[in-house]
C-alpha cells in the first residue's frame, strides 16, 4: 500500500465502535484554540498532526491491519478464506504445514530461471490441497450424521418392512411406506458412499503431502534440476488426476468451490501477508 493511502487511513482511523475519528476532535480543538487563544496553536497543531500521521502510517501493526483488510477485498483472498474458514483447527494446521513446505520450494525455484516456470504447479497443488481439505470437512459432517443415525435408520427400515409384509395393508399406505423405504435406502447408500469418498480424499491428501515433501528435500539437498523436474512432472500428474476426481464430485463440493478457474492468492507462497490475517483496531492513542 502506498504512503499516501496509509496517511489517509491514519487520518481517518478510529477505534472500533467510534462513529467519528478521534483525530477530527483534535483538529477541531486546535482550530478553536488558534482562533480564540493564539494562532500559534495552528502551527503547533499542524506539527503534531504531521508527526502523528507519519508515525501511525509507518506503525508495523497498523500497516499489517491495512494489508489484511486490503487482502480481504481481493477475489482470490475471498475464495481462499471461504474454504479456510470452514476447516477445523487440525485441518488448518495441515494446510499451514503444506504451505510452508511449498513456500520453501517456490523460494528455491524462483532463484533458478530454468525452474521458475514450475512454480505454477506448486501453487495449483496447494490450492487443490485446500479444496480437498474443505471437501473432507464436508464429508466428515455427513459421516458424523451417519454414525448417529445409522441404528435409527435401520430400525425404521425394519419396521417398514414388517408393515409391508402385511397382506391387508391399504394400497395408499403401502405406496407411502415404499417411498419412505426408498428414501431410507438412498440415505444409507449416501452414507456408505461418503465413507468411500473420505478414504479417497485422505489418500490423495497423503500423496500430495508426500510428493511436496519429496520435492522440497530434493531441492534442499541435491539441487539436481533433472531429479527435481521429474518429481515436478509426477506432481503435475498427481494434480491433474486428483483435480479431475474432485471435479467429478460436484454433488459434494459444488457449494464450496464453484469457480473452476480459481487460484491460490499469490501472497500465500510469497509471504507478504499472514495466511490468516487478523482484524485489529486501527485506532491508536496519541
Amino acid at each position: 500500500m502506498s504512503l499516501a493511502r496509509r496517511l489517509w487511513a491514519a487520518f481517518v482511523a478510529r477505534p472500533f465502535g467510534m462513529p467519528i475519528p478521534p483525530n477530527f476532535f483534535y483538529l477541531a480543538a486546535m482550530g478553536l484554540l488558534g482562533a480564540f487563544v493564539s494562532p500559534g496553536f495552528w502551527v503547533l497543531g499542524a506539527g503534531f498532526e504531521i508527526g502523528y500521521l507519519f508515525w501511525l502510517a509507518n506503525n508495523r501493526r497498523f500497516r499489517a491491519t491495512l494489508e489484511a483488510d486490503e487482502a480481504r477485498d481481493d477475489p482470490a483472498e475471498r475464495r481462499y478464506h471461504r474454504l479456510w474458514d470452514t476447516l477445523t483447527t487440525a485441518r488448518r494446521e495441515r494446510q499451514r504445514a503444506l504451505e510452508q513446505r511449498a513456500r520453501d520450494i517456490v523460494g528455491l525455484l524462483d532463484a533458478d530461471p530454468m525452474m521458475r516456470t514450475h512454480t505454477d504447479s506448486i501453487e495449483q497443488l496447494v490450492w487443490l490441497h485446500l479444496r480437498m481439505l474443505s471437501a473432507d470437512q464436508a464429508i466428515a459432517q455427513v459421516l458424523v450424521t451417519a454414525s448417529e443415525e445409522s441404528g435409527r435408520l435401520q430400525q425404521q427400515e425394519d419396521a417398514i418392512a414388517a408393515r409391508l409384509a402385511r397382506a391387508d395393508l391399504d394400497a395408499e399406505l403401502r405406496r407411502s411406506l415404499e417411498q419412505q423405504k426408498q428414501v431410507i435406502d438412498a440415505r444409507q447408500a449416501a452414507h456408505a458412499q461418503a465413507g468411500l469418498r473420505a478414504e479417497r480424499i485422505e489418500a490423495e491428501l497423503a500423496r500430495i503431502d508426500q510428493q511436496v515433501a519429496l520435492i522440497r528435500e530434493q531441492a534442499l539437498l541435491s539441487g539436481d534440476e533433472q531429479r527435481i523436474g521429474t518429481s515436478l512432472d509426477a506432481l503435475t500428474s498427481a494434480f491433474n488426476e486428483a483435480d479431475r476426481w474432485l471435479d467429478s464430485q460436484r454433488d459434494l463440493i459444488g457449494a464450496l468451490d464453484l469457480d473452476d478457474h480459481a487460484s491460490l492468492p499469490p501472497r500465500v507462497l510469497r509471504g507478504s501477508v499472514s495466511s490468516t490475517p487478523q482484524r485489529v483496531s486501527q485506532g491508536v492513542s496519541r
